[in-house]
């Protein structure tokens, strides 16, 4: 019974992760296009179990955060890396990068690190795999009750 009550807890943090990704006033920076296709994946999959709006998250890789003015000044910013030493190095970059080019953005370096935890995962194009597993079991359990 704990399990389940812990996964429950684990399922309704994704979705409120999802959630805060999908505001239209927030803009999710990833390390490549992979990473972007990842998080497509993931709104699709679980919008069409009916736990989110089809609303797209709004992502762009850091090579586009690097060379192109973005209409994101202003903006919630989530930082969604890798959690590995390249993650980690290109997460630095894209805050001093934001902090330069977007002054008055929020940044928020803590929600897609918390994403991969509670996935166990250490990547962001591997977090389908995972996604599926849990909210599959979990509508199990809900059909079982």
């Amino acid at each position: 019974m704990v399990e389940l009550a812990k996964s429950k807890q684990r399922s309704e943090s994704i979705i409120e992760i999802i959630k805060r990704m999908q505001d239209e006033n927030t803009v999710v920076i990833v390390e490549g296009k992979h990473d972007i296709e990842a998080l497509d994946s993931m709104v699709e999959y679980l919008s069409s179990n009916g736990l989110i709006s089809d609303k797209a998250i709004k992502a762009v890789t850091i090579d586009m955060l690097r060379y192109n003015h973005l209409d994101i000044d202003g903006k919630k910013i989530i930082i969604a890396t890798d959690n590995d030493r390249s993650g980690i190095d290109k997460k630095e970059q894209a805050i001093a990068l934001i902090r330069v080019k977007y002054p008055h953005s929020t940044i928020d370096e803590n929600t897609g690190t918390r994403l991969l935890k509670i996935l166990g995962t250490n990547c962001i194009e591997g977090i389908i795999g995972p996604i599926t597993e849990m909210f599959s079991i979990d509508e199990f359990f809900n059909l079982m009750r």
